[in-house]
């Protein structure tokens, strides 16, 4: 790639009235250059080239652009010590012709992202790897996540292992209510993964959602158990006439409750999961399914807990899983390389126990 902006470019270019300058000689030793480069993204590098300098080929340089991400992505996934691709591996698993292969492996060893060694007949292995330069490299800078709101010390906990998983990576976690919220946003390429119970992510995905799992970490890792809590201290468990809280963005909520009331004369409200304890002390539900966890975390309230029967409860509603768009193969590898279900399980045991502070 350098070696063609050198050959094709010998002309003054701008940058959208932030900067111009003449372009001369070797990009390498241009200062202005190389800091111009590290603060953009690599789509936007490529049509500041193309809009400055003549007669060049802007679908070559958006496509060197896009494959410069896809390497560097590819090199997330791998380890110090690796072995690597070929040339004409690169060209065939990308579908680009090998000039353009060379010319993005030059720009990223150029930025000093990764450092290669040859040893000759067999392969190409990593040195070193810078990760922050690595994720400058692709087109979506930033790994995000997004999970539930952390409300439990459990979820604080699970926040706490992911940030200590990916903490040499560019990355940010959102906190959203309700799995199917989080499932589209996953599914629309908004966020990379999501964490949701198994059997939220189980259902989406029967329903046709095109997500899939990538990471399980087992029962109880999302939450201890669901409960019903009761506004009436003397209930023994629901009752007709009742008026039960119902959270339609939740699927676990709202699957457990549809499970609970069945063959009973109840009237469904719609509330927020994590308004369901408030809306039970103001009177305005009787009912209502609630995480055990934060009962233990906060206390009752004065309200009545009610452990829910094998019958209405699966404990694929305990089980946290990340979920991925489908195809997100690259995504997929760098979840699986960096957070392990063993290290997972025992920062949330720590946070939980109260061995170690949350830090999200």
């Amino acid at each position: 790639m350098i070696k063609d902006i050198e050959e094709e470019s010998k002309t003054k270019f701008s940058m959208k009235a932030e900067f111009s300058f003449s372009f001369k000689g070797d990009i390498k030793n241009d200062e202005k250059m190389l800091t111009i480069i590290r603060r953009c993204t690599i789509v936007t590098i490529y049509n500041i080239l193309y809009e400055g300098v003549i007669g060049m080929d802007k679908g070559l340089y958006q496509k060197i652009g896009v494959t410069i991400g896809q390497l560097a992505m590819d090199f997330l996934t791998r380890n110090i010590g690796d072995r690597i691709p070929s040339v004409s591996e690169y060209q065939e698993k990308f579908g680009v012709s090998r000039g353009t292969i060379q010319n993005a492996l030059a720009y990223i060893k150029d930025n000093r992202a990764v450092s290669l060694r040859s040893h000759g007949h067999m392969g190409t292995f990593i040195e070193a790897m810078d990760y922050t330069r690595l994720q400058n490299c692709c087109v979506r800078e930033e790994i995000l996540g997004i999970m539930p709101l952390p409300y439990s010390v459990t979820y604080e906990g699970f926040a706490t292992a992911i940030y200590e998983a990916l903490g040499k990576l560019n990355f940010n976690m959102a906190y959203a209510r309700g799995a199917v919220g989080r499932l589209r946003l996953v599914e629309a390429g908004t966020y990379q993964f999501a964490v949701c119970s198994r059997y939220a992510a189980e259902l989406a995905i029967r329903q046709g959602c095109g997500v899939q799992i990538v990471l399980d970490f087992g029962v109880g890792s999302f939450l201890s158990r669901h409960v019903l809590m009761l506004r009436d201290n003397h209930a023994t468990g629901l009752e007709d006439g009742m008026r039960v809280g119902y959270d339609s963005a939740s699927l676990d909520q709202s699957k457990i409750t549809e499970r609970i009331i069945q063959g009973r004369n109840v009237r469904l409200v719609e509330t927020k999961t994590q308004n369901i304890v408030s809306s039970l002390k103001a009177g305005t539900i009787d009912a209502g399914v609630w995480n055990y966890d934060s009962v233990v975390d906060h206390g009752q309230g004065g309200l009545k807990v009610v452990f829910l029967s094998d019958e209405e409860y699966d404990t694929d509603f305990s089980a946290a899983v990340i979920v991925v768009k489908v195809g997100a193969e690259y995504i997929k590898a760098l979840l699986e390389k960096n957070i392990k279900k063993e290290h997972v399980l025992k920062v949330l045991e720590e946070v939980r126990e109260g061995k170690r502070p949350a830090d999200y």
